[in-house]
């Protein structure tokens, strides 16, 4: 037992008092004369002896009753905990979830309704002078500094669901950071206010404050039938005009109610281009197949969405990209050498490919940015102005193809291929090797083949290049020969493509030019090269927008398209001669959004609430508990917040088992002993 105010334990001495009285009795003794005295020597022993029990049983009841006092004003109490005593100041830190998942009901309605009633409940049960500190899911700038009560209040009654979801980590070292600057002599308590979805809760990793305890209410709700759209993508990168789409939608049932017959729709600029009808049972994933074609260019608005209740903002999916004209491709070819023809010939008057030429030594170096593929073409001399050119079209997102020349003089192309941190060549071997093997994983092949044989029949290439072995070179093989070096490879360098090979394109070569497998090779060269575009962006990950066009203002407007609400944003230079956009602080909701610049629509950018939200895992008193028991966090502690009594059970936890109130009954329990004493004891 311990004591609130154990100074008053020195009123203990107030206990002498009763004492000295009954030592010193002060009544007065009347003495009577009788003849015969012997029969009252006789009463007066019995009647002496029955006076000193009774005086000693009022001088016992008195001291109780005083001592017993003395104790309830000392305020003893049994502690619950391994807290130290309270100081006479204190700071109370209250975490709202307000994710999505809180949204749930349960027999009592919303919970999250609930969690803001249980933190004024909290705040009630704390003394006048108490400074607040509350927290939710958004992490908001204002949630930073202490509260009264009655701001406190004001705070909770605005609280509104967030499309965050932070981990516990995050949330409590948000609380130590705010709280870390106050006074040392303060109580400090934090409650963590949530429905503890698992993957949120990160105890394995957590490092408590010594100066804090934190105490855990999880909220329980009913179980809710939920079917939502997962993920979207493409089958091929790259939207062209007039190209036949293919849109996969992954669906997740996550209750064990199975659907039937649920419409998914597909709308592109609020027009309805696809729908498609699924049946999926519990607790499984389906991929539904929606197909399109891209009738105009422009930006392309997209939104795949199904019907479910009660759960309904994971029932869409938002997609955003733009389709462009042709896309240009240029050849660069040695006038000695010139195997052009072969591509000139494959992209003629082709609808989605518009195909241009220079010789090597007559290159409009200012008209190259206008293109999205080079094609390198047997080439002997290559100017260093041609080079550096070359090198900054892809770091900026254009596709390189280097066809080698049949020399032996490789110093301007290894110069190049240094430059884009790529294998240099050794020397020319004039031997013949066949093609022995063909990534179809990669996107140059994926779906090209119907069947994928391991022993296809490939051509036999006269005459190759051998380029050095570097470890450190991240090459992706496309095609192999049997010795098992690559014919063709790909790498990244900066955000474009380069495809080195090592045949090269002429007479010699005419078997490999006329295979089935050079035209889907050269082609699909030309339609990955397009700048890569970011469909959908997720609004929990705080990633940059990059702008697809260059010369732009360091100030551009952002356009909200459901409430027309208008931002403006700046634009920074990344370090990849393409500028970014942080946009995550203005997004509030999902859906489509428009980046301006006046009156000219830049690109469009497309926003989804996060999923991990959806996924009904949760942990219970009982699983936290032995959670924090595993980590030994002696500093957390888990409370029912369905239990009555709800203010008594804080009181009990932040100042131990209170006595007091038995130590009164207990003084008032031996007055009436006194009383009873000094009344019937005849």
């Amino acid at each position: 037992m311990s004591f609130l105010y154990p100074v008053f334990l020195f009123a203990l001495l107030a206990l002498a008092i009763p004492v000295i009285i009954h030592l010193f009795n002060f009544r007065r003794y009347k003495t009577l004369y009788f003849s015969n005295v012997t029969l009252l020597k006789l009463i007066k022993k019995e009647t002496r002896k029955k006076s000193q029990i009774k005086q000693l049983l009022i001088l016992a009841a008195r001291l109780l009753a005083i001592a017993s006092l003395v104790f309830a004003f000392s305020r003893p109490y049994i502690p619950l905990n391994n807290r130290t005593q309270q100081a006479a100041r204190q700071i109370v830190a209250i975490y709202i979830d307000n994710t999505f998942s809180m949204k749930n009901v349960n027999e009592k309605g919303q919970i999250l309704e609930q969690a803001k009633l249980k933190a004024i409940e909290i705040a009630n049960s704390y003394q006048a002078g108490t400074q607040y500190l509350i927290l939710t899911s958004d992490l908001l700038p204002q949630h930073q500094f202490l509260l009264s009560k009655e701001q406190f209040y004001q705070q909770v009654t605005e609280i509104k669901e967030s499309t965050r979801s932070p981990k516990f980590t995050e949330i409590y070292a948000q609380v130590i950071r705010s709280i870390s600057g106050t006074t040392k002599k303060a109580d400090k308590i934090f409650y963590y206010l949530s429905d503890f979805q698992k993957n949120s809760i990160d105890f394995e990793t957590l490092k408590t404050d010594s100066a804090v305890w934190t105490y855990l209410l999880p909220f329980a709700s009913d179980k809710t039938n939920n079917l939502l759209i997962d993920s979207c993508w493409f089958e091929v990168p790259g939207r062209k005009i007039g190209q036949q789409e293919k849109l996969f939608v992954r669906l997740k049932n996550l209750s064990e109610q199975a659907y039937q017959n649920i419409p998914i729709r597909l709308t592109i600029n609020d027009s309805l281009r696809a729908i498609s009808n699924i049946s999926i049972t519990g607790q499984q994933e389906s991929v539904v197949e929606l197909n399109y074609t891209n009738n105009s260019q422009g930006i392309q608005l997209c939104k795949v969405e199904l019907d479910d209740y009660p759960i309904i903002y994971d029932n869409s999916y938002f997609l955003s990209y733009k389709v462009r004209g042709q896309i240009k491709a240029l050849g660069i070819f040695n006038p000695l050498n010139n195997s052009s023809g072969y591509l000139k010939a494959l992209f003629a008057g082709d609808e989605l490919i518009a195909y241009d030429e220079f010789p090597e030594n007559n290159v409009q170096i200012a008209q190259l940015k206008n293109f999205q593929c080079i094609f390198m073409i047997n080439n002997q001399k290559i100017s260093s102005g041609l080079k550096s050119e070359l090198i900054s079209f892809v770091e900026q997102g254009g596709s390189l193809v280097l066809f080698p020349n049949r020399t032996n003089n490789f110093d301007d192309y290894n110069s190049l291929l240094t430059s884009l941190n790529g294998n240099t060549v050794t020397s020319f071997d004039t031997a013949s090797m066949h093609i022995s093997e063909i990534n179809y994983a990669h996107a140059l092949y994926k779906e090209v083949f119907k069947k994928q044989e391991a022993n296809a029949d490939l051509p036999v290439i006269h005459g190759f290049l051998r380029f050095s072995e570097q470890i450190q070179k991240m090459e992706t093989p496309l095609l192999k020969f049997r010795n098992g070096k690559n014919a063709l490879s790909t790498y990244r360098f900066g955000n474009g493509n380069v495809y080195s090979s090592a045949i090269p394109i002429d007479k010699s070569n005419f078997s490999f030019i006329r295979h089935v497998v050079f035209v889907p090779t050269v082609y699909n060269m030309v339609l990955n090269s397009e700048e890569p575009q970011k469909y959908a962006y997720s609004m929990e990950i705080d990633e940059p927008v990059v702008l697809n066009q260059n010369q732009l203002p360091d100030e551009l407007k952002l356009i909200e398209l459901e409430t027309k609400e208008e931002f403006k944003v700046s634009a920074r230079n990344s370090g990849t001669g393409h500028k970014q956009l942080n946009l995550n602080d203005l997004i509030d909701g999902a859906g489509h959004y428009l980046i301006t610049d006046g009156d000219e629509t830049i690109q469009s950018v497309s926003y989804n609430f996060p999923r991990k939200e959806s996924i009904p895992e949760y942990y219970t008193k009982e699983i936290l508990q032995d959670q924090i028991d595993d980590n030994n966090l002696e500093q957390i502690q888990v409370i029912a917040a369905s239990e009555g009594q709800f203010s008594e059970i804080l009181q009990d936890l932040n100042n131990g088992k209170q006595l007091w109130k038995l130590f009164v009954m207990l003084a008032i329990f031996f007055l009436m002993c006194e009383m009873a004493v000094i009344g019937f004891w005849k």
